[in-house]
This record gives structure tokens, C-alpha cells and sequence, in this order.
């Protein structure tokens, strides 16, 4: 009888156990050792939000505090929940109304459902690509593309005003438009002067065929 009851309270206080996420294995299947007390578990399952036709993969880190539910008490069969602020790893945030994720290199995504912004911060050196083979689309009021340099590697279509304010320049053959490199349909208006090569539209000046003389600037 005491046997039992020793056996009892030991499986009944191992059920549910509070630890630490010593060692992380990565694979298709990934498992944890856990810290408990002064024991370390064996290679235990992880869960993870989602794991059928639907599925993440977000493994937990070494010193990351988890909770280890052993079905029986059997601590060699438990599975591990990780993901439990502790005071080595606190929340990264304490607002209501921010959901936010900070990665270990500096990574941060977050968004507030109050303000209704969505903010994507990403470390130097950093990339982020989106393949969509259809199309992509974003509505908004406004967009503003604040970068150096912003490289469109297709053809661009501007369906409405296209308007620049830092100049504009190329070079290359506009497509079905033989050997020019623009082709607009309908007339051009400029406030100041256009230029063809060295020749200025506002001051070019012709020679008359009979005598030859300079004939005035273009009124």
C-alpha cells in the first residue's frame, strides 16, 4: 500500500511539470530535452500551433520555459508545450493592443489593432520577397516606397498621372515602337526648352536657301 501511494504522488506531481527547454533537435519531427529540477528528460515531442494539411514550424530555443504534460506521470512519454514568459525571456511587449514578434536577429513584426498599423521592421542586410504567379495586389490610399533604389524588372503600366520630381532619364527601345526609345500619343507640353541633340527647340535658327542668311529664332 505505501508502495502504491509513493508510486501514486510521484506520477501525480509529474503530470504536469514546469521546466526549462535544455537542448532542441530540428528535424521534420522536432523534439526537446527539459530541465526539470535536477533531472533532464529524454527526447520528448513539441507542439506547435498547427500540425496536419495546415502546418508551422516554429521551434522553441534553448532557456525558453515550457510546461511538460506526462499522460500516467510517465515523464518518458510527455509532451512538451513550450512558450512561457519567464524573467530571463519576458514578453516583448506589454501594450493590449500590439501583437508583436521580435526574432534573434532583430526582425520585428507587429501590428496594432487600435491604431490599425502594421509595422515590418527588418535588420540591415535583410531581404523579403513575395511570389505570386498571378499577380499581386495592394490597395490603399497611399503608398510610399522609401528606399535608395527600386528596380521594376518587367514591364510598368501607370494607369493614371505619372508625375516625377527628381527628373527623369533612360535609354533601350520602348516596346512595339521600332527603333525609339519613347513614344507618346497626343501632344507634349514643356514649360522650359526641349532639346534633340545640340539642337534647342526654343533658340535653333535656319539658314534661308536663297542667300544663305541666319534666319531668326523660332517666334
Amino acid at each position: 500500500m505505501e508502495f502504491n501511494l509513493a508510486d501514486l504522488s510521484r506520477r501525480l506531481e509529474n503530470m504536469i511539470r514546469l521546466g526549462t527547454i535544455a537542448e532542441v533537435k530540428h528535424s521534420r519531427t522536432p523534439q526537446v530535452r527539459v530541465q526539470l529540477g535536477d533531472i533532464t528528460t529524454n527526447w520528448l515531442p513539441v507542439t506547435t500551433p498547427h500540425a496536419g494539411n495546415k502546418k508551422t514550424w516554429c521551434p522553441p530555443s534553448v532557456g525558453e520555459q515550457c510546461i511538460v504534460f506526462s499522460p500516467s506521470g510517465d515523464i518518458g512519454a510527455g509532451i512538451v508545450l513550450p512558450g512561457v514568459n519567464s524573467k530571463h525571456y519576458p514578453a516583448p511587449d506589454d501594450d493590449k493592443n500590439n501583437t508583436r514578434t521580435v526574432y534573434p536577429d532583430g526582425a520585428v513584426i507587429e501590428y496594432n489593432h487600435e491604431t490599425h498599423a502594421l509595422v515590418v521592421t527588418l535588420p540591415a542586410g535583410a531581404t523579403a520577397v513575395v511570389t505570386a504567379p498571378t499577380s499581386v495586389i495592394v490597395k490603399s490610399d497611399a503608398i510610399t516606397l522609401d528606399a535608395p533604389k527600386t528596380t521594376c524588372t518587367g514591364n510598368l503600366l501607370v494607369e493614371k498621372t505619372l508625375t516625377y520630381m527628381g527628373g527623369m532619364q533612360g535609354y533601350g527601345i520602348a516596346a512595339d515602337a521600332g527603333s525609339s526609345a519613347a513614344v507618346i500619343h497626343g501632344s507634349v507640353h514643356a514649360s522650359e526648352d526641349i532639346t534633340a541633340g545640340n539642337i534647342s527647340l526654343q533658340n535653333h535658327v535656319h539658314r534661308e536657301q536663297g542667300d544663305g542668311q541666319i534666319v531668326s529664332k523660332p517666334q
